[in-house]
């Protein structure tokens, strides 16, 4: 556990050792779930940070018609929504779904303060990762006044190869159709749309962009 936890955003830059020096004698709990398992309900009170060791969760909402959404996917050995642990109204604003057999590991929320008094490492990696979730959501938030599948396509590519280099992988249509709650036909055809405009040039789920100011000024 301690070497998967050398891994984790709150203990980087600490070694194995240090780390089970740091849980020594304190109060955790770990526990396994298996797929399809509800990890965590929207709305509980969330006391305890919980860190995944092993697998994948997806966090999910449901709409007024019972329409599930997927909003992330969670993988180890990250966080599950650190920014509500605090503050007053510390609930979980999605539910939390495992995808495939998922451990996870919960430090209680006046376990995490003692760490984070123990150690200076543990409490700006804590800040960090809080500051760094902000920006996401900022950026989550901007991205849905998109309307359009064109619009988000747009948005989504430029975004992309900002951060990654040479083509960007977009081969994964049922994820990205999820992602813009659009159908994959959608996507494909925005896809060739944009290849025909000669803004992209897009061939078997990798997208090189040839024109970005043409992204960027529809964004």
């Amino acid at each position: 556990m301690y070497e998967i936890l050398t891994q984790c955003p709150l203990f980087h830059g600490l070694e194995a050792a240090k780390i089970e020096e740091l849980l020594s004698g304190k109060e955790y709990s770990t526990e396994e779930f298996s797929q399809g398992t509800l990890v965590a309900r929207r709305n509980t009170a969330y006391s305890g940070l919980m860190i995944i060791l092993q697998g994948e969760v997806c966090g999910e909402v449901e709409d007024k018609r019972g329409k599930r959404f997927l909003v992330d996917r969670i993988t180890a050995p990250q966080l599950i929504a650190p920014a509500f642990l605090f503050g007053g109204y510390n609930r979980l604003p999605i539910d939390v779904v495992a995808d495939g057999s998922v451990t996870i590991l919960t430090l209680h929320r006046g376990l995490l303060f003692e760490l984070m008094q123990e150690n200076v490492i543990v409490m700006s990696n804590f800040i960090d990762i809080i500051s760094n979730r902000a920006n996401l959501l900022t950026r989550k938030i901007y991205f849905l006044s998109f309307k359009t599948v064109r619009e988000k396509m747009m948005n989504y590519l430029l975004e992309q190869s900002r951060v990654c280099k040479g083509a960007v992988d977009v081969s994964d249509l049922n994820a990205l159709s999820e992602y813009f709650d659009a159908p994959r036909s959608s996507i494909l055809t925005v896809l060739h749309e944009m290849e025909k405009h000669g803004i992209i040039a897009y061939d078997r789920g990798k997208v090189s962009i040839l024109n970005p100011k043409a992204l960027d000024r529809h964004t």
